[in-house]
């Protein structure tokens, strides 16, 4: 198994074991390449707020840092303007396409 296939296992697991990760994931997907804000994630998703930034950054023991989106590399913070947005990466995208054209069991 390459570096490559053992890491996107890695990531897999970590949405499979986060519907917030996955529910982030879905919608940065939908509107990529176009980065939003995680209040704008949270309402767009119906989850809590508190919930995407664990999500996305980590947070405490129920939302490990290392499988965090930012650090797996799956969501890239973008600053603009003095704030904060989060966007799927290209990693993520080409993640989410190769799962979408994976024949179904």
């Amino acid at each position: 198994m390459s570096e490559i296939q053992r890491f996107d296992l890695q990531i897999l697991r970590s949405l499979r074991r986060s519907r917030v990760r996955t529910e982030i994931v879905m919608y940065l997907y939908k509107i990529y390449p176009s980065p939003s804000y995680p209040a704008d994630i949270a309402r767009n998703t119906g989850m809590d707020p508190t919930n995407i930034l664990g999500g996305l950054r980590g947070m405490g023991s129920r939302f490990d840092k290392s499988n965090s989106l930012i650090e797996r590399g799956i969501v890239e913070k973008v600053e603009l303007e003095g704030a904060t947005y989060y966007r799927l990466s290209e990693r993520g995208k080409s993640l989410i396409e190769r799962l979408n054209m994976a024949p179904s069991r």
